[in-house]
């Protein structure tokens, strides 16, 4: 509903919408004898700012205007000396204004407000990355405030090609949300379309960034998302500069990134921070640790139920004695003690940090142990799940995924054995290859292979080498757009 020309109905239509909300502050005042509305919202704004920058100029205006439009646009221009200005034609607009910070203006005889920026609200400083933590890396993360992390962004790629698209998206509750691009790297296409997916989003508020990544992730079902993101500026610089496209809510220090390839999940920044060998050798062991999290456990079951001539003796003696004694399957073993495991690290993720570690330490220990001791489960298998809990978190991105994978393939090994296993890798390979976001295959550049980006996939080629490079990421084998 568009704003009122009548001082009058301006202000019963605010306090009527505001009522009992006891953070909304409002003033009349009189400005060379003509009416005037300032409200903000208590605790968003700078109470200094409002008295220095916008109620004290207000109140010792000299000068004298023949229309509210005029008297609108001298305020604006030379009277207030707030840097960030908008204008708001509707109360919808002038609310969301007022949620956001900013101290808005209304004028007796004038259908438009002044929305000046002069926020102030409790934020978090900027500190150490939790999820993403770097031996050799900065040490910075985004917050849960969009304008400082639009700032730590800008900082990082200072150039006027990075380009911060605001939105407000939610039908209830309009939330503020940035799409951060390259114009001369990202294609104008892949933009639009990312824009106009966020906007089709039927949303009543947003209140994280989980909630938008249905909207701008592969419409094909996966276990893999085509949607990364990262807590850290410069992992986010470093995908837009190979075209990206980043976005970025308010009220999380996550930002999301598209297209996100699977190749993404096994290089950090301290990559490039340490020599290229060293590099290249903690990404294989990434990759190792990868197919041991997701295929060791059912690999297990699937020898110890079907192949046990694929056992060496000596071990195969270890593992029957030890399966003697103990009352269930392998595979209702296996997925016995990996759903245990599961309930624990929930358990210590949700409770408070002190709980959290006594839970961690009565389920390695008291649990774990009694049950090897009163023979439920056997203590090779105990060594599988010990050994695959370590290297799932080696590769953290891809943690969700491999948790369920890990025990579709323990059952596919149990009924079918190694042909079983083999049968849902080729699946699941299928299906990852499957996945293609805006035409960007999300296996490449792996499949299909690019040898022009090989170089900085599987191995790390030196700083000499890579700074010769210039992949963008349509740049790819295989990539056309497609907007799915």
């Amino acid at each position: 509903m568009l704003l009122y020309s009548e001082y009058a109905l301006n202000l019963e239509a605010f306090k009527a919408e505001f009522r009992d909300c006891s953070d909304f502050l409002i003033r009349e005042i009189n400005i060379n004898e003509q009416r005037a509305l300032v409200m903000a919202m208590d605790g968003l704004i700078d109470s200094l700012q409002l008295n220095q920058l916008i109620m004290a100029p207000l109140l010792r205006i000299p000068l004298e205007f023949s229309s509210p439009v005029e008297h609108f646009e001298a305020i604006k221009s030379s009277v207030v000396g707030a840097i960030e200005m908008s204008e708001a034609e509707s109360f919808e607009d002038a609310e969301f204004f007022l949620m956001s910070g900013f101290a808005v203006l209304i004028l007796d005889g004038c259908n438009k407000a002044l929305a000046m920026g002069i926020q102030g609200w409790a934020r978090r400083s900027v500190d150490e990355p939790t999820n993403e933590a770097m031996v050799k890396g900065a040490k910075e993360c985004f917050v849960e405030t969009l304008n400082d992390n639009k700032a730590l962004l800008r900082k990082r790629l200072k150039t006027p090609h990075l380009k911060l698209k605001q939105l407000k998206l939610g039908e209830a509750a309009k939330t503020p949300v940035v799409i951060a691009y390259i114009d001369n790297r990202a294609e104008p296409e892949f933009v639009s379309a990312i824009e106009k997916r966020l906007k089709q989003a039927k949303l009543n508020t947003v209140f994280d960034y989980g909630c938008l990544e249905a909207f701008i992730g592969s419409d094909i079902k996966s276990f893999f998302s085509s949607v990364g993101n990262t807590e850290r500026p410069d992992v986010l610089a470093s995908k837009l500069l190979e075209g990206r496209i980043g976005v970025m809510v308010e009220g999380t220090p996550f930002v999301m990134f598209t297209p996100n390839l699977f190749s993404d999940n096994f290089s950090s920044l301290d990559d490039y921070n340490n020599p290229p060998f060293y590099s290249t050798f903690i990404r294989l062991l990434k990759y190792l640790a990868f197919a041991i999290s997701a295929f060791l456990p059912a690999f297990y079951v699937a020898i110890g139920s079907h192949h046990q001539e694929m056992i060496p003796a000596t071990l195969l003696y270890i593992v029957a004695t030890s399966e003697e004694t103990t009352p269930f399957p392998l595979v209702v073993e296996a997925v016995i003690i990996h759903i245990l495991y599961e309930i624990m690290r929930e358990a210590g993720l949700r409770l408070p940090k002190p709980i959290g570690h006594a839970v961690s330490i009565i389920g390695a220990i008291v649990i774990g142990e009694a049950m090897v001791t009163a023979g439920i489960i056997s203590e090779p298998m105990l060594v599988v799940v010990a050994l695959t809990a370590i290297t799932s978190y080696v590769v953290y991105p891809l943690y969700e995924s491999v948790a369920l994978i890990r025990i579709i393939f323990i059952l596919l090994s149990g009924f079918s054995g190694i042909y079983g296993l083999m049968l849902g890798i080729g699946v699941l390979f299928v299906n990852a290859c499957a996945v293609n976001p805006f035409g960007i295959p999300f296996t490449a550049p792996l499949s299909p292979v690019s040898k022009s980006s090989l170089g900085d996939t599987i191995i790390r080629q030196s700083w000499k080498k890579l700074s010769e490079r210039r992949v963008r990421i349509y740049d790819l084998e295989g990539a056309s757009f497609d907007e799915e």
